[in-house]
């Protein structure tokens, strides 16, 4: 893997102070109160230990007068997700689970759920790796496709803006190669068209690379005006960004690196 500079764990990203709810609370009661709080799931304590967890969910089909004791969930190693857990190990954890514990069955430290992918320190991971794969696919370009304005029908209003953003550059005397002056949108315009770009990359076809390096245009765009990495906590590749569409996302950026830097 390419060496990381920003490096996002579960602990950076889990909710740290743990709301509970006491096992004769009602189920009527803590659903309302599961919803208000847009939490998924919460603990059961007795005041002195953990007695498991209930699902908003399962509430929700529950008899509203029944206590939650009744409807409580043991904490098994499944819930469970290491502090250390990269974020990589994050991403692919939380497609299968909506949500995991930090700490252990009787004494927990966080809360990790999907939601937690739309915090600051999500945001800084994803944003320090996509500006390091815009790096890579400059060089690329330089190395491998210096003549890329001549061999790519890009829209004319963009290579304007190109233009004038290194002629601004050369009268500043900071100017460097014009393709410095391309967005991330536009270099993967290149990269897609051009098919020692794409094979360099990793990509199968010029199909794949460009449908890939969309979803990875929408998300950087996502993370660089502080938007919702994830728009939908629901699994799979349903409507939104879901956790299904990340991980795959994520995937695509951590192989382009990785073919770049081999």
């Amino acid at each position: 893997m390419v060496q990381d500079r920003y490096v996002c764990t579960a602990d950076d990203l889990a909710t740290q102070t743990i709301a509970t709810k006491p096992p004769d609370a009602s189920v009527a009661e803590t659903s309302e109160w599961l919803e208000a709080e847009g939490f998924d799931a919460a603990p059961v304590s007795d005041g002195e230990d953990i007695r498991g967890y209930v699902v908003l969910e399962e509430l929700q089909v529950a008899p509203s007068d029944d206590r939650i004791v009744d409807h409580t969930n043991p904490i098994t190693i499944e819930e469970i997700i290491s502090a250390d857990a990269t974020f990589e190990e994050v991403l692919a954890a939380l497609y299968e689970e909506p949500f995991y514990f930090l700490g252990g069955q009787n004494r927990l430290t966080g809360i990790l759920t999907r939601a937690d992918l739309n915090t600051s320190p999500a945001r800084m991971r994803l944003f320090d790796r996509i500006t390091l794969l815009e790096d890579r696919f400059r060089e690329l370009i330089v190395d491998v496709a210096p003549d890329w304005k001549e061999r790519v029908a890009l829209n004319q209003n963009v290579v304007e803006d190109i233009k004038e953003r290194h002629a601004e550059a050369r009268r500043s005397n900071i100017e460097l190669d014009e393709i410095h002056y391309a967005q991330f949108s536009t270099l993967a315009t290149i990269v897609s068209d051009i098919e020692a770009c794409w094979k360099a990359c990793g990509f199968s076809s010029d199909h794949r690379a460009s449908s890939q390096l969309d979803d990875l245009t929408e998300l950087r765009n996502a993370v660089a005006h502080s938007q919702q990495v994830i728009q939908n906590t629901e699994g799979g590749l349903g409507e939104g960004r879901t956790i299904g569409t990340v991980e795959q996302t994520y995937t695509t950026l951590e192989s382009c690196l990785e073919n770049l830097s081999s």
